[in-house]
């Protein structure tokens, strides 16, 4: 009988060690859909394939215009935007914007993630250093906290990053907003500022 509960209270336990907290699955989330596919439109082709077997609510798919710095741009952008609830009850929406079609050096991808309820932003960060590890290193300002992709910024380009947003009124018990952008403007174009590194 004592090695029948031993084993119920491992199961238990290992159940408990393996299952995946909100932070987890939202910041694995990003990462599936929104970091690992290598082109924008696999990006996209991610989030449609995780909407059919999560069973998603699309909330929006339509031609879009990039923000240019004279205003918006030709509607040569592409988006899609998706509402599903996570564990916990979390009702969380994603979007995902890209260039359509993309020409070699212009990206503009956009991925936001934006979950109902609170999750606290050290959980999320943890999250995202336990998933990322090295490919990404951490900075942090006062409204932001930042994780810029190391192969990139060797190359001068601060464009791709993972961004949270903290709120500036209260750091609890408002939504956090996590972001993936990847970045690339020709040289010649104004927008190249918003993406070099400093001192570069």
């Amino acid at each position: 009988m004592r090695l029948l509960a031993t084993l119920i209270s491992m199961q238990m336990w290992v159940a408990a060690a393996s299952a995946e907290t909100l932070p987890d699955k939202v910041v694995s989330l990003l990462k599936d859909v929104c970091v690992v596919p290598t082109s924008s439109e696999e990006k996209m082709a991610a989030g449609k394939r995780n909407a059919a077997k999560e069973n998603w609510k699309l909330i929006r798919s339509e031609a879009s215009s990039v923000m240019m710095p004279n205003g918006y741009g030709t509607k040569n952008s592409f988006e899609s935007a998706w509402e599903f609830d996570l564990p916990e009850g979390s009702q969380t929406k994603l979007y995902i914007s890209v260039l359509r079609p993309e020409p070699p050096d212009f990206r503009d991808t956009i991925c936001v993630i934006q979950p109902a309820i609170d999750i606290d932003a050290d959980e999320l960060s943890r999250s995202i250093d336990r998933q990322f590890g090295s490919i990404a290193i951490k900075h942090t300002s006062e409204r932001f906290r930042e994780w810029l992709f190391t192969e990139e910024k060797l190359r001068g380009n601060c464009g791709k990053k993972i961004s949270l947003l903290l709120n500036q009124s209260s750091d609890r018990a408002q939504p956090k907003t996590l972001y993936f952008t990847d970045e690339v403007y020709p040289p010649d174009s104004p927008m190249s500022q918003f993406t070099r590194c400093p001192n570069q």
